[in-house]
């Protein structure tokens, strides 16, 4: 089958036949290659975070009974991107908690310091939006990495 970049995905030969609508005349040389099951290996190193979220993730494509060696690479960016962004978020979490000491301890400041204190209180402020983004790019990222694997219930349906 050809490869098409824009437009929708044709349908696959299986697709067709399921669907009643396969042509021997249209679609009687498409050959779709069914990829090998089995237990995928990570194709490159994996932290913690991301090394526990590998499992679980074959976990779920087993239990669905969709475990397939080739998704390894998939896979393997989810997980990646699954640990970066928890990493930010305790790094958000972190910044928060010091935001809140700073706050708290105001009126023992001395006068002399409070302009630098509360340029910090800004930055930290800064840098806690900036990871409210990023981790709203990064866990829409995630969802849609579910989706395509069809984790998700309306991608079930």
């Amino acid at each position: 089958m050809a490869q098409h970049t824009t437009g929708r995905r044709p349908k696959s030969r299986a697709e067709h036949e399921l669907a009643g609508t396969f042509r021997k005349d249209r679609h009687g040389a498409v050959k779709n290659p069914e990829p090998s099951a089995g237990r995928p290996e990570p194709p490159g190193e994996l932290d913690t975070c991301a090394a526990a979220e590998w499992g679980r993730m074959l976990w779920a494509f087993e239990d669905m009974g969709m475990l397939r060696k080739v998704d390894a690479f998939a896979v393997y960016q989810y997980c990646q991107l699954y640990s970066e962004t928890e990493r930010v978020a305790t790094q958000q979490r972190e910044t928060e908690g010091s935001l809140m000491i700073l706050e708290q301890n105001l009126s023992g400041i001395e006068k002399d310091d409070i302009v630098q204190v509360f340029t910090q209180i800004v930055l930290l402020r800064k840098l806690i939006s900036k990871c409210t983004d990023q981790l709203r790019q990064g866990r829409m990222a995630i969802r849609q990495y579910l989706v395509e694997f069809g984790l998700t219930p309306a991608s079930r349906g």
